[in-house]
């Protein structure tokens, strides 16, 4: 190989790392999605996928907004808070999920409006953006 092609190839895998590098740090800036709620909170979906994956999220979030009593006293506690609210953010954000869950379940076949599809949460507890 001549030494300008190999200088060119050098040059090419030298602007490809850079792109990739630049990709994943962009990708770890965004906070990752479970497949559920990707598809729920997509507006560019058909009504029947927007209405289901809402239906499905409602569900998780009723099943398992419990979870909240586990996940915020630990966050609380690891981001150097005291338990006790971690165990009151606990309770407030599990009645919340589940309300939410239950407002996405009775709601879920609301078509999209002029504001968009009609969403009581934008995560579930796979995900768990709150």
């Amino acid at each position: 190989m001549h030494r300008s092609t190999r200088q060119w190839v050098s040059a090419a895998l030298v602007c490809v790392a850079v792109l990739g590098a630049s990709r994943m740090a962009a990708a770890a800036d965004e906070p990752a999605m479970c497949p559920i709620c990707g598809k729920a909170n997509d507006a560019s979906s058909s009504y029947s996928s927007n209405a289901s994956h809402t239906l499905l999220r409602g569900a998780t979030n009723v099943l398992f907004g419990w979870t909240e009593l586990m996940r915020q006293p630990a966050e609380e506690v690891k981001a150097g808070g005291h338990v006790l609210t971690g165990i009151a953010k606990g309770v407030g954000y599990g009645v919340g999920r589940t309300a939410a869950g239950a407002g996405e379940i009775l709601t879920f076949w609301v078509p999209k409006s002029q504001h968009g599809y009609v969403h009581f949460s934008k995560d579930c507890p796979i995900c768990m953006k709150k």
